[in-house]
């Protein structure tokens, strides 16, 4: 995700120079306390979760959110299909739930990674589209691979605007990303998970161009 959007930023404004800050190594000396938990971090995370319970879902099924998504990132709901995991994902990047992106990663994809609390920071840092607002999400039906019968695929597109305080120049320019994405299936509990996808945008010079690969 993170590649994404530095792809598309630099192709939409070449000459825009990204200011990154110094960091300086955290370390613990002596008897100092001990490093945060995944779940401490977590908590310290700013989300857009929708207070209002009437909302409708980011996912774009004209359901509240309490009765589409939120079950799937509450774990009370397991994804069944392919769909679930796609619109629990999407609805979980606009409402920046780090965890459930997580949890609904297969071990397999290359976003990955043994050490959650790292993951997670990744995810809070560059990785939750904080400079855009997710404005649509629209997709194809699910196809299942001709050799694997815990193995499928869905085509989507997701449409992104970006934000007035975050990029000033590009404010109120729509982005739409392209996404064949695929999903494997737990044979124990026949439950999905996305693996991986190929993504590409309609940004001028772009719309042919792998950005994950």
């Amino acid at each position: 995700m993170k590649q994404v959007i530095e792809m598309i930023c630099r192709a939409l404004e070449k000459k825009k120079k990204k200011k990154k800050g110094n960091r300086t190594a955290q370390t613990t000396k002596g008897f100092g306390a001990p490093p945060p938990t995944l779940e401490e971090r977590l908590t310290s995370f700013k989300s857009r979760i929708p207070e209002d319970d009437s909302a409708l879902c980011a996912c774009d099924s004209g359901r509240p959110y309490t009765e589409c998504c939120r079950p799937f990132h509450h774990g009370d709901r397991q994804c069944q299909t392919m769909l679930d995991v796609l619109r629990s994902r999407y609805s979980a990047f606009s409402y920046r739930i780090v965890d459930y992106v997580m949890e609904s990663t297969h071990e397999s994809c290359r976003d990955w990674r043994q050490d959650k609390v790292a993951w997670a920071n990744d995810l809070d840092r560059s990785g939750m589209f904080d400079s855009f607002d997710f404005v649509k999400l629209e997709h194809g039906d699910e196809e299942m691979d001709e050799f694997d019968e815990n193995k499928g695929y869905i085509d989507f597109e997701v449409t992104l605007r970006a934000k007035d305080d975050r990029l000033d120049s590009l404010a109120g320019q729509e982005t739409v990303i392209s996404e064949r994405s695929t999903f494997l299936r737990n044979p124990d509990d026949m439950t999905w998970a996305y693996a991986s996808g190929v993504v590409r945008s309609n940004v001028v010079g772009l719309e042919n161009t792998s950005l994950n690969s």
